[in-house]
């Protein structure tokens, strides 16, 4: 049974007809929207793509006609069955019975398009032959970023990674201005403590900061990430050892994660497993933009490949869902916030370090072939014991790649000291965090 073409008429006369929905403007590369090439935004499914995508229609209505713009969903249910031939069945549609300008390009804005079988090669077809035609798509699988993909359409496409809110981004969806430059007033410094609070808890997916039932929700992401991105996609058929592979990696946050001890715990409760096949789902995880692994640093790929990896999860508040909560928690999960920031900033080449004398420093970023940066994340440093161990540790790294300054990211301290030479920069990470938002320097006022 085909889709009926006449939902496809319904569907483009909703998308001309409607206003857009409010939406909070984010930070994205306008250029990649100028460019010639197609244009993805990929990442976790309800992190954001749809409403960005919005931003950029509501932008190109400013300077070209509305009826230049197409929009269509293709997780609507009107559209099924999924043939492959929907793309191509858009733009015949649109053109029968809409009228375009000629002076401007069409802009085909296609949402969720994973769902359309072999849309690579329609896509490919589209950009080489239809010289006034730009596409943007988004998809929620890392299928979009694969080599496969990437050799199909051979340098055609520009990639953005969207990521949940921010931060700074949480602060603007809650309507919460601060200065950039300065925060001096202890008011106001006490709300954004307080926002950071709830960041840490509730993480920032866009729907997640503006609903009361906030973990009924992040727990429906959940299972819709699980049974949707994973299991249906990937044709598991344990889904049971599946589910509590999964909540063990969850659990692992910010640890470095053992597929052998993983596999000691499952067969210690029933499972017939192997390592092998937690290393297959591990990667169905990442596909579905749901989890990260972090490699130690090493010049040497075997090293990389020998060591743990550190496993990051795409939202702290995903996790607080379907986990039980501890106070001890909090610093492993604002070291989770670290990295899901250092990857907003960086977008990869990001390690963590560790000596054969159990020194580990959180975060090592690499820029172009180089070190540049040290960060380790300790949110309370009462413990004198504590305190010491991560200052030793962020030494003899920087000593090892010759920076002269480190940062420890904190919970509300900010001081600057010179230890055996390093200079170590002690931030708050709300602070840290704020920086992000484009601005070179924010400065405190420490007032009561």
């Amino acid at each position: 049974m085909l889709y009926d073409k006449g939902n496809l008429l319904y569907i483009l006369n909703e998308w001309f007809e409607e206003i857009l929905p409010q939406y909070i403007e984010r930070e994205f590369p306008y250029e990649h929207v100028d460019s010639n090439l197609i244009s993805v935004l990929a990442g976790v499914r309800r992190g954001g793509k749809t409403y960005l995508l919005y931003q950029i229609a509501d932008r190109l209505r400013k300077s070209i006609p509305a009826e230049n713009i197409i929009y269509v969903n293709l997780e609507d249910d009107r559209l099924y069955p999924l043939t492959g031939n929907e793309i191509g069945d858009i733009l015949t549609v649109y053109r029968q019975n809409f009228k375009a300008s000629e002076s401007h390009k069409i802009y085909l804005l296609l949402d969720e398009v994973q769902n359309i079988p072999d849309w690579e090669r329609t896509l490919r077809r589209l950009h080489d032959r239809e010289r006034n035609l730009k596409i943007i798509i988004t998809g929620s699988n890392a299928h979009l970023l694969s080599s496969e993909i990437a050799s199909s359409l051979r340098g055609r496409t520009l990639t953005q990674i969207v990521y949940p809110f921010s931060f700074g981004e949480i602060l603007k969806a809650r309507d919460i201005p601060f200065e950039t430059g300065k925060i001096r007033l202890s008011r106001k410094k006490n709300v954004i403590l307080r926002q950071m609070n709830e960041y840490i808890e509730q993480g920032g997916f866009p729907q997640v900061v503006f609903e009361k039932a906030k973990v009924e929700l992040l727990r429906e992401y959940y299972r819709s990430i699980m049974y949707r991105d994973i299991i249906e996609r990937h044709s598991i058929r344990n889904i049971a050892l599946f589910e509590n592979f999964l909540k063990l990696t969850v659990q692992n946050m910010s640890s470095c994660f053992s597929f052998g001890k993983t596999a000691d715990v499952l067969r210690s409760i029933g499972y017939k497993v192997s390592k092998n096949t937690l290393i297959k789902y591990l990667t169905f995880v990442e596909k579905a933009f749901l989890a990260f692994e972090v490699p130690v640093f090493s010049y040497k790929v075997k090293d990389q490949l020998q060591h743990p990896r550190k496993i990051y999860l795409i939202d702290t508040g995903l996790r607080n869902s379907v986990s039980f909560r501890f106070s001890e928690d909090t610093g492993r999960l604002a070291e989770n916030i670290v990295f899901v920031e250092l990857m907003r900033r960086y977008g990869g080449d990001i390690y963590y370090w560790k000596d054969q004398h159990g020194h580990e420093v959180d975060f090592v970023i690499r820029k172009d072939f180089h070190v540049s940066q040290l960060i380790q994340v300790c949110w309370v440093l009462k413990d004198d014991k504590i305190f010491r161990r991560e200052i030793n540790a962020l030494i003899k790294a920087m000593k090892e790649f010759r920076l002269t300054s480190g940062l420890i990211l904190t919970e509300d301290m900010y001081e600057d000291r010179e230890i055996d030479g390093c200079s170590i920069q002690f931030r708050p990470l709300w602070l840290w965090l704020l920086e992000g938002t484009g601005t070179s320097e924010l400065s405190i006022n420490n007032e009561q």
